[in-house]
């Protein structure tokens, strides 16, 4: 499940656990729960390491509906799993929900999501040129 391409994934949840961790009192001056965000940072690690794994598998499959059935559950995995995720902070924090964290939850998704793009189409473009 874990490769070499994968590094790029692993520096960016290491680079952003550390700028929660050094940041922390700067967050919480700011209103923003840093302990939601590192959560969430680790959640959002493990979801697009599942969802990477699906579409690199996907793109090494031999027929279109493999690779198309692999990619929608890669897809469908990451938003389900984010959305139980905020639904179960959501219900444990009750009124305290602290909405900054969440706000910048939805940024690092988009970090995560462009990272995992990137690691998908290095993957295309490697195994087009071992084809040629």
């Amino acid at each position: 499940m874990f490769n070499k391409s994968m590094l790029p994934l692993v520096f960016v949840f290491l680079i952003i656990g550390a700028v929660v961790l050094v940041f922390r009192n700067y967050l919480q001056q700011k209103g923003v729960d840093w302990q939601v965000v590192s959560g969430g940072n680790l959640v959002l690690y493990i979801v697009t390491v599942v969802s990477l794994n699906l579409l690199t598998k996907g793109m090494d499959a031999v027929g279109t509906q493999a690779f198309l059935r692999n990619a929608y559950s890669g897809i469908l995995f990451k938003l389900m799993a984010c959305a139980v995720a905020a639904f179960i902070y959501i219900l444990i924090a009750g009124g305290n929900v602290n909405k900054p964290a969440i706000f910048i939850m939805m940024g690092l998704y988009f970090v995560y999501t462009f990272v995992e793009m990137r690691i998908v189409l290095m993957h295309s473009k490697r195994k087009k040129n071992v084809e040629n």
